[in-house]
């Protein structure tokens, strides 16, 4: 049991750590710090429902009563991009939800490694348009624009949004 020990311990705490690391793949400083935000207002959140149905347990034990928990609905949830390409995949996401009073809830300039992947905290109920290209320019973005109930995870890759020509008859 020792043996599994050994390696069961340190393979946790990689994972913990890798599960709270910030996105290192956003470059732009404001970004970065909205992200930063959105997992700490999330953690809190999850921290708090928990604390309450600890709570309702134990009221509920002593008074020998039934009490009714609903924890609160779920504002954010993340979003996995994967690159599929052997090339820096170039995202941006833009949406019309306000973060703050003067600020968009955007993510700006998150650059992927070839063949892997971003996690990106988003609020729940809205409507992004996502921008990619293998190249910094914007003047060849390719753009999806999703629901973020709908998603959970875009593989991306250039000519993704191209509708090729037997799709375009078989359309007709």
């Amino acid at each position: 049991m020792k043996k599994h020990t050994i390696y069961f311990i340190p393979a946790l705490i990689l994972l913990l750590m890798q599960a709270c690391t910030t996105p290192k793949y956003i470059h732009d400083e404001s970004s970065l710090l909205r992200q930063q935000e959105l997992r700490s207002c999330r953690s809190d959140n999850v921290f708090c429902d928990v604390m309450t149905g600890v709570g309702a347990v134990f009221l509920g034990a002593m008074l020998d009563a039934d009490v009714d928990f609903y924890p609160s609905e779920q504002q954010f949830k993340k979003i996995n991009l994967i690159n599929t390409v052997g090339d820096t995949m170039y995202v941006n996401l833009l949406t019309d939800v306000y973060w703050d009073e003067n600020n968009y809830c955007d993510f700006m300039d998150i650059r992927i490694p070839p063949k892997m992947r971003c996690k990106v905290m988003v609020p729940i109920d809205a409507n992004y348009n996502l921008y990619f290209s293998t190249t910094p320019e914007s003047n060849d973005d390719e753009m999806i624009e999703i629901f973020t109930n709908d998603i959970k995870k875009i593989s991306l890759y250039p000519g993704l949004t191209v509708i090729n020509n037997k799709t375009k008859k078989q359309l007709k």
